[in-house]
């Protein structure tokens, strides 16, 4: 393993000691020698003290004879290649409780260990529920970080989101989170995976504490890289990632994720892929991707897959999806960006995301898009027609006929069926009322409450043909099921 000389002095930080050190300080150092040596630390005498020296400065220790001096730098070296060596097996059993533990031993502070959904994966024993600020107390005590400490993350970092951002320092200064120190995520194919917190508390955190925690993350990073079962993946994975495969959610955490973001069950979503036409996306500029779309999109989730990135838009409580902002960064790069049709409900997510695929997958169905953007809305007929699966046909229907029938379902009031009849007469009034037996100014009363409803334009011909097809669907999925169909 090689150091810093930061890393060297954090380990002897409770000896008489002068340190003075640059900033560009990089964990370079092989071991220690008593002679110069291109990557070493040069160990000679000053008088009654011993220096250790490097090309990024020296630590000068006081009143200590050059064999003793000797002896403990080296034994620096030792003890981290053994860690080192600790780490990688703790990392393999994935006993993050006692590699939380372990890693005392070199920051001597606290630390915490997170997954995707806030969840305690290990905390410093070392340190009790009385030794931190209140939401250390509250994790110790429940497990799982509290939603007043996240918001007020939020609100005192606003540029930015703790959740995806890798190493950086905080400093709270408030009733529940009252800290300062150093946090670093762990991104496993363009993916959050997991977070660690370093508080500093009986020892200044610096530059060599960053390399430590950046050290680690690769060595968690290399340990995935070579498991790349998806099963192993999954197991830690949040719960979109299961809610987009339409594979069985913990209640429990998704309802925690949801409070978390301040989102509901309920709210109505849109799924957006942004998937890069290259053969092959290096580290580095899925990285860049990444970061961009978070700067972007701070307000949606994110997850990461191979060449494509899938963000979950809750319409409800950040409006319509932010077209402009998207539309001007992909402009000039060779990536294509695919958007569902919006729909109600949490566990909808699977279809949402189906559609966003569909749109990427078949864009010469779109023809040129006029911002870029490849929007299931307007292939929304022909994969009705191409689908084999009624299901999904009626999940693919127009979001305002599936919103009127669903309104059917609980008001009852016939105006789905009087629609239907509108669409299918051409919207004539008059045969449109001959039809459903009603009065004509019943009827216009009707379709007056009923254009109030719709967020779409009847007037666009392509939106009235999806309506129609939609409609024909919809009459099917009824015959075929012999009532209406659930809606979840």
């Amino acid at each position: 393993m090689k150091l810093s000389m930061h890393m060297i002095a954090n380990r002897i930080y409770f000896l008489d000691m002068e340190v003075h050190l640059r900033e560009s300080d990089p964990p370079v150092l092989k071991s220690a020698r008593l002679v110069y040596a291109t990557d070493c630390a040069y160990i000679y005498a000053d008088e009654n003290d011993t220096i250790c020296s490097a090309e990024s400065g020296s630590i000068r220790l006081k009143d200590v004879r050059l064999a003793e001096g000797f002896d403990i730098i080296q034994s620096v070296f030792d003890f981290y290649d053994d860690w080192y060596q600790n780490i990688q097996g703790l990392i393999t059993q994935r006993a993050y409780q006692d590699l939380v533990d372990a890693c005392f031993r070199v920051f001597h502070n606290p630390m915490t260990l997170f997954d995707t959904d806030c969840k305690v994966l290990g905390m410093s024993s070392q340190y009790g529920e009385d030794d931190g600020d209140r939401e250390w107390a509250y994790l110790s005590r429940y497990g799982y970080s509290s939603i007043q400490a996240l918001e007020y993350m939020r609100s005192f970092y606003p540029e930015h989101d703790f959740e995806y951002e890798k190493v950086l320092p905080f400093k709270f200064q408030g009733t529940i989170l009252n800290c300062q120190g150093i946090t670093g995520a762990l991104i496993f194919q363009n993916e959050f995976f997991l977070r660690i917190n370093v508080i500093e508390k009986d020892r200044a955190l610096n530059q060599g504490d960053y390399q430590m925690l950046e050290m680690l993350l690769q060595m968690m990073h290399h340990y995935l890289d070579n498991e790349r079962g998806e099963k192993n993946r999954n197991a830690e994975n949040s719960v979109f990632y299961s809610l987009l495969n339409n594979e069985m959610t913990d209640s429990e955490k998704l309802n925690r994720k949801l409070m978390y973001a301040g989102w509901s069950a309920e709210d109505r979503y849109q799924v957006v892929i942004v998937r890069t036409r290259r053969k092959e996306l290096s580290a580095k500029a899925a990285e860049v991707m990444r970061s961009t779309l978070m700067g972007i999109f701070p307000e949606c989730r994110m997850i990461g897959r191979e060449k494509e990135f899938i963000l979950i838009w809750n319409i409800s409580k950040s409006g319509a999806f932010k077209r402009e902002r998207v539309r001007q960064i992909f402009l000039q790069t060779d990536a294509d960006v695919g958007i569902s049709l919006p729909m109600e409900g949490i566990f909808h997510l699977s279809y949402l995301y189906t559609q966003a695929k569909a749109a990427v997958d078949n864009k010469d169905l779109l023809g040129e898009s006029s911002d870029k953007i490849l929007d299931f809305y307007y292939m929304g007929i022909n994969y009705i027609l191409m689908s084999g699966s009624l299901e999904h046909m009626m999940y693919a229907c127009h979001p305002d006929v599936r919103s009127l029938w669903k309104r059917e379902q609980e008001e009852q009031d016939g105006l789905f069926d009087t629609f239907s009849a509108y669409l299918k007469y051409e919207r004539s009034v008059l045969n449109t009322s001959q039809a459903v037996y009603i009065h004509r100014n019943t009827l216009l009363y009707r379709i007056k409450k009923i254009k109030e409803l719709l967020r779409y334009d009847l007037e666009d011909a392509y939106t009235r043909n999806y309506m129609q097809v939609s409609v024909m669907v919809t009459e099917l999925y009824r015959k075929m099921n012999h009532g209406l169909p659930e809606q979840k």
